[in-house]
């Protein structure tokens, strides 16, 4: 294979001067991500809706690809002039390879073809059916355009043909660089790598902060966010590690006020300022958090709105309307599942009864006792 055949989808609803823009970024991304890999490549280009990565052994970049954002579906594909005999003998030629591959005596296929440019003198049906007649004249076979093994497919745009066996899906979404930081808190859970990920899908560059816990969780989240930054293409930040001075005043002070209920929300609402404070400095617009509500004492709507005070800047919660089953399955498919159940320090804060409806008023004047002024 000499080519790789990038479909990108929301990118192509946008204008032709925005979706030029985007079509940049993400080709910017495609570049980074091979050479992140080591891959060899002699161009990246974008022409009808297709963005084009001719290199040797394509296939071998399917699975760097299918974590770049903005990149639906893609496929290695043969480069060939656009004539009816090459067609024919090319699709042959990836047909046997594939029967191989799959170990299959008859299999049933059906050819696609898609005349991106129409200069070809032929209509698509056309060529379907004579490539299709082709290959069961040369090889044993049957065809079937709803229950088939193997489908061929061939795109034609300016005088080229690109003939394909595999089309893979991608992630889809925005190329990452495309909406601007946000500030991600990473705890090393199971959550709040997901919401980042979510975030980086709609093209947003992450800004990683942890707060620091002690070293064993602290190894635990630079492993996880060097799992996530294979899918972070476009974006360039490095694990910011917070020690949080005030956070034993706020416990004594909680313990001799016997408010030591409000623990969890105040270790969230000193997190979301500390993650404010970093936000600014960069430039971010928000920061992400792995809530999902109602999941524990700290995430429901009366805590959520409290520690949502921290800051003005907007928090973002994609995790907030799915179930932890949902949140599970997308760490296990994005590889970061294993990474956060590793063992971490234990938090001992955690009191035996966290409270689950705060009032701010009572949280305020929690607040004033503790630092002496009023929140923010």
């Amino acid at each position: 294979m000499n080519v790789v055949v990038v479909r990108y989808g929301e990118i192509g609803t946008k204008s032709r001067r925005t979706r030029r823009w985007f079509e940049n970024i993400l080709i910017n991304n495609i570049r980074e991500a091979l050479v992140s890999e080591g891959m060899e490549f002699k161009e990246v280009t974008a022409k009808h809706g297709r963005v084009l990565v001719r290199m040797n052994g394509a296939e071998k970049a399917v699975e760097t690809l299918t974590r770049v954002f903005g990149i639906v579906s893609l496929s290695p594909a043969m480069e060939i002039d656009a004539t009816l005999e090459k067609i024919n003998r090319t699709a042959l030629k990836l047909f046997r390879r594939k029967k191989r591959e799959m170990n299959l005596k008859k299999p049933r296929f059906r050819v696609t073809v898609k005349r991106i440019t129409k200069e070809f003198p032929m209509k698509s049906p056309e060529i379907q059916a004579k490539v299709g007649e082709y290959i069961l004249e040369n090889e044993e076979s049957e065809v079937d355009l709803r229950d088939y093994d193997i489908e061929v497919g061939v795109e034609i745009m300016e005088g080229r043909a690109y003939v394909f066996v595999d089309k893979v899906r991608a992630w889809g979404g925005l190329p990452v660089g495309t909406q601007g930081k946000v500030v991600a808190l990473l705890s090393g859970g199971i959550d709040s790598p997901v919401a980042a990920f979510l975030m980086m899908k709609r093209g947003v560059e992450i800004i990683p902060v942890h707060i620091y816990m002690g070293e064993k969780t602290l190894d635990k989240v630079r492993k996880i966010w060097n799992r996530l930054k294979r899918y972070h293409y476009g974006g360039k930040a490095d694990l910011i590690v917070v020690k949080p001075g005030e956070r034993e005043k706020v416990l004594q002070k909680l313990r001799e006020l016997k408010r030591e209920k409000y623990t969890c929300v105040f270790c969230k609402y000193m997190m979301v300022k500390h993650a404010g404070e970093i936000a600014r400095k960069f430039g971010a617009k928000g920061i992400v958090m792995g809530d999902s509500l109602g999941q524990v004492a700290s995430q429901t709507l009366d805590n959520m709105y409290i520690v949502s005070q921290a800051t003005d800047l907007p928090i973002y919660r994609p995790l907030v309307g799915l179930d932890k089953e949902e949140i599970v399955d997308i760490a296990r498919r994005i590889g970061t599942f294993e990474l956060s159940i590793l063992p971490e320090d234990e938090c001992s804060f955690i009191p035996a009864h966290p409270i689950i409806r705060g009032s701010w008023e009572e949280f305020r004047k929690l607040y004033r006792e503790i630092f002496g002024k009023e929140p923010k």
